[in-house]
This record gives C-alpha cells, structure tokens and sequence, in this order.
C-alpha cells in the first residue's frame, strides 16, 4: 500500500463510506419525489415519511450552513481506489450498476477537489464468483497497484475468500452487497466496512412478514452459496419462533 499522509487512513475511510452511499443510491435509483400513492400506502401502515419542503427541496445540510472548508494539507500522491465487483460469472448482472455507483462516488469526490489536493483514481478488476479464482488474482492486482481502499465483492462467498488478503494488508475493504452474518465478528482489524443489511435482520423481517401474512408453510428455493444458505437459515429460525416477533 502507497504511503500517504498520517490523515490518509481516515480520509481513505470517509472516501470508501462516500462512494459506498453512492453505490446505495445508484442500486435504489428512481424518482426522489415521493408519489402520492407511495404516500397514502405508508400513512395506512403507520409509516411517516419526510416531505420535501417547497423552498429547500434538494439542499444539502452542507449547502444551507456553508460549504466544507478545503483541505489544506496536500500530498504527491493520489489517493487509489480499486473495485472488486463482478463482470463475469453468476451475478455479473449485479456488475454494471455497482461500478457505475464506484465511479458517480468518485466523480463527486473529485468535483469537489479530490482528496489532499489530488483527484482520486479508480481501477477496476473484475470479482468473478465464488467458482473461479478471480477474486484473489484481482485482489492481489490491485494491492499490487497500490490501493487504499477495495470497493467489493459483491458476493459474500467472494469476499471470503480476499478479506484476510486485503484486510492484512492493511486495506479498507468495503462491500455494498455482503449479507452474511460471518462479517459481523470478522478477525477484519476495522478495515471491513459493507452497507447491506445482515442476513440476521433480512430474515427477521422475512419471518415476520410471513407470520403476519398468516402463512403455514413455507418453501424456499435458495442459492447454494453463503448468502442463499445463510439466508435461509436465519429464515427458518426466525419463522418458528411463536408469533415470530
């Protein structure tokens, strides 16, 4: 890993989080004007949700209190972010929409200045599946070009085979897909970050929801992976329980 300023490491942290956002946004992308039947359905379950005012509509916090102030420390080196998501295997339709969300995060980190007064560069290395060795050969690409951050994999069975790879080298890995509980109290020294929900809370709400709908049984048709096996599991838990709250 390139060695940058002693502030690196967070500025590094804040960068990921920022592109990880903008991943979430670019997955969950569509109108952001609440429609009038999205509303009415939320008020009918209890739901309240925040309307855009007609004056500040779109307004950051930052915008309305002043812009962040600029960096002043700089440095000879650029920041470099890598991306670990799949182009080819089983979920290389996830692909496309997860590496346009890497670089709208960067696109907007570096029309606001980039980081220490350099722009940030991305490279991009495809993940595979969990059917291939890809993951560890990109990984091991890109820690070779000198990246602070990873942005993936996209499948937790994937990242399980790079996170003690990355995460030992002293890279932030950080997933915007990675469900699987195992995550949670990872040997990751800090440096694994994801955005997605633990299959933990998924099946909570799955089980839930089946137990209000009033359903007896259930069948499941599930991937044979961590994420569909895992998932699945925490299902089935859930959905025993009396009342499954």
């Amino acid at each position: 890993m390139i060695a940058l300023p002693q502030a690196a490491p967070r500025i590094a942290k804040l960068t990921a989080l920022s592109i990880g956002v903008a991943l979430l946004a670019t997955a969950c992308g569509g109108s952001s004007t609440p429609s009038s039947t999205g509303s009415s359905s939320a008020a009918a379950a209890g739901i309240a949700c925040p309307t855009a005012s007609a004056s500040g509509a779109g307004t950051s916090s930052a915008a309305a209190g002043g812009s962040v102030p600029p960096s002043t420390t700089t440095t000879d080196t650029p920041l470099k972010i890598g991306s670990l998501l799949p182009t080819t295997g089983s979920l290389a339709f996830l692909g496309p929409p997860e590496i346009a969300g890497v670089n709208l995060g960067i696109k907007e980190v570096n029309d606001a200045g980039g980081v220490l007064g350099k722009p940030v560069e991305v490279i991009h290395r495809d993940s595979g599946d969990t059917k291939t060795d890809i993951a560890t050969q990109s990984t091991t690409a890109l820690l070779g070009q000198g990246v602070s951050a990873i942005i993936g994999a996209a499948s937790s069975g994937v990242s399980k085979t790079v996170i003690n790879q990355i995460t030992g080298a002293g890279v932030i890995q950080f997933s915007p897909a990675n469900t699987s509980p195992d995550f949670t109290t990872w040997d990751d020294k800090g440096l694994y970050w994801r955005t997605a929900p633990s299959d933990v809370l998924q099946g909570k709400v799955l089980g839930n929801y089946m137990a209000t709908c009033g359903a007896q049984t259930v069948g499941m048709i599930v991937l044979n992976d961590a994420y569909g096996t895992g998932l699945a599991r925490t299902f089935r838990r859930q959905s025993k329980q009396p009342g499954a709250r």
